[in-house]
């Protein structure tokens, strides 16, 4: 199966979940940058940043993002 095939549902499977995607912006990376977190992964700093942004909850499993200032996390 060619990764194209893989991908085509995409973005039905994102609307049948009534999901969407989110862009990553300069002011994610910006905030992201900022975080005065002890954490050096790039992308978890992201994810975090851009749940800080927007205002959203980030769900996760994963420990290291109790620390996260101003957090909007919920344990999985």
């Amino acid at each position: 199966m060619g990764v194209r095939r893989l991908l085509d549902p995409w973005d039905d499977e994102l609307r049948a979940a009534e999901l969407a995607a989110l862009p990553i912006t300069s002011e994610h990376a910006l905030v992201a940058g900022r975080l005065e977190w002890d954490h050096r992964d790039s992308f978890d700093r992201l994810l975090a940043a851009q749940a800080l942004v927007e205002g959203l909850e980030l769900v996760t499993v994963d420990p290291a993002f109790r620390a996260v200032p101003e957090r909007r996390t919920r344990g999985w």
